[in-house]
């Protein structure tokens, strides 16, 4: 009897090793395993608007197991020939890891893409001596000062700017291209185009029954009075930003 135990428990703990030992295996394995990503090259400088090619990159390779999220920011090296000739959206070192975000190409100059079934583009002349158009993107939420009392003054009317009644926002609204600009200013120019007619602001307006709602109606009656007069632009929070606490 006591020799069946015996065998038992040496069978057992046979079972019990040979688990453990499967999994320092498996932890050996991962530490031995590698993924590669892309690395600018030693002694490669790029300047934004550089195509990569291929003598742009090296390999650099990870054990798995100190990955971490890299696996999913980071590009991969098989996935190199999918960025040869893309044009460098910033300035990389040497050395220095290609993200995913960063490999960004323009989005298509098709602003119709851009709208639901429900919206329209809108373009709204805006004073550019009022904002600084290289910090504002599409998909930014801006609101538009307007005079209380309807349209904007005329220099021939004499009457104070704000035209006696102060000024209110109406909005917001969706910001879908500034000027040519249908991304970012680093994207745009990235691809060899420069920025122009940053002045004119296109924006989402909702439209019902073929009637535009309650502030597009506000902000194009306030613009056709004054014979599309240039307006003041308000930037809104991104939606990332905390509200206040009450």
């Amino acid at each position: 009897m006591k020799g069946v135990t015996g065998l038992l428990i040496a069978v057992g703990l046979g079972v019990v090793g040979a688990f453990i030992n499967m999994a320092y295996l498996s932890h050996k394995s991962s530490e031995l395993e590698m993924v590669d990503f892309i690395a600018i090259a030693e002694n490669v400088k790029i300047n934004v608007g550089d195509k990569f090619n291929d003598t742009h990159f090296m390999k650099v390779s990870i054990p798995k197991l100190n990955v971490g999220n890299l696996d999913t920011v980071a590009v991969h090296w098989q996935d190199r020939n999918t960025i040869i000739g893309e044009p460098a959206t910033k300035s990389y070192s040497p050395n220095e890891l290609l993200l995913q975000k960063q490999i960004r190409t323009p989005p298509e100059m098709d602003i119709k893409k851009l709208l639901v079934a429900d919206e329209r583009v809108l373009w709204i002349p805006v004073d550019t001596r009022t904002f600084v158009p290289q910090l504002v993107n599409a998909g930014d939420s801006v609101s538009f000062l307007l005079p209380k009392g309807g349209a904007f003054p005329t220099p021939a009317d004499g009457a104070d700017a704000n035209g006696g009644g102060g000024t209110e926002p109406v909005g917001p609204f969706r910001i879908l291209a500034l000027g040519n600009r249908l991304g970012s200013l680093d994207v745009l120019r990235a691809s060899g185009v420069m920025p122009s007619q940053e002045n004119v602001m296109a924006v989402a307006v909702k439209i019902t029954d073929g009637n535009f709602d309650a502030k597009a109606n506000r902000i194009i009656e306030a613009l056709r009075q004054s014979n599309f007069q240039q307006v003041q632009v308000l930037l809104h929070p991104s939606p990332e930003v905390a509200k206040p606490k009450s």
